[in-house]
């Protein structure tokens, strides 16, 4: 008996093409060596399906959604209670736990809208603390007293150290334990800075104290990781120059 290679029917000697697809008839005598070599799959396989990707910016947008939509809870349930209690649409005590919402939501929808722009970042995280700062003040008494003596220098102080941290972490070349020694030189920096912004203000003259227990530490070990991050790059640059020296040599 003879076979159809394609329609894999047996069919007699005698046939010369397949009655149903009109194949010409492999005989029997090399019809094993045909179906060997004409192999087929034992299992289908599903042909994968590209998923639409969604960019980055988007997935910025919507986790900046989720955020926003999780921050007014909040605010209608204080805002709710406060008028509750006041029996009034007076708004009292809730304005502290209101103003904080606000900052906790600008501080995080700040990075999220502005990732690729870190001045940015910086001015708007600087903004949003003065902005608060001031009405913490002003909900005290009704006027603007302490902001000026603690609160803006202390704002200044932090944007003016985060700004030199987040520039030079950008700008330099070789990254790694680098970037950890300029939080550390900056958390160094804050640390003095705070020192002298709150003593001036308790004991009215510039004194220095509890910093040094920090700077002192935290300036020794960024220096060590500066030498050891620079160190380390410079025997890797010396091993490039001498492997392609070799090859040059070769």
């Amino acid at each position: 008996m003879s076979y159809c290679i394609n329609c894999n029917v047996e069919v007699d000697s005698f046939i010369e093409k397949c009655p149903l697809c009109q194949s010409i008839i492999q005989k029997s005598d090399n019809i094993d060596q045909i179906f060997e070599e004409k192999k087929y799959p034992t299992e289908i396989i599903e042909e994968e399906k590209d998923e639409p990707k969604i960019s980055d910016k988007r997935k910025r947008f919507v986790a900046w959604e989720a955020v926003s939509v999780s921050a007014v809870v909040p605010l209608l349930i204080v805002l709710g209670i406060n008028m509750f209690v006041e029996r009034s649409f007076t708004i009292t005590w809730g304005k502290y736990p209101l103003t904080g919402i606000v900052l906790a939501w600008l501080l995080i929808s700040v990075p999220l809208l502005l990732l690729k722009r870190p001045i940015l970042i910086v001015v708007g995280e600087t903004l949003s603390l003065i902005a608060f700062l001031v009405l913490i003040d002003f909900y005290d008494n009704g006027a603007i007293d302490w902001y000026y003596q603690i609160a803006l220098p202390i704002i200044g102080l932090t944007a003016l150290v985060t700004s030199i941290v987040v520039i030079l972490s950008i700008k330099v070349k070789n990254k790694g334990v680098n970037i950890a020694a300029f939080v550390l030189f900056g958390i160094s920096a804050m640390c003095l800075g705070l020192d002298l912004i709150i003593l001036s203000y308790i004991h009215e003259t510039i004194t220095i104290k509890w910093s040094l227990y920090v700077i002192i530490p935290l300036t020794i070990i960024g220096g060590f990781l500066l030498y050891l991050h620079y160190r380390l790059t410079r025997i890797v640059d010396m091993k490039r120059v001498l492997e392609i020296k070799k090859k040059l040599k070769a």
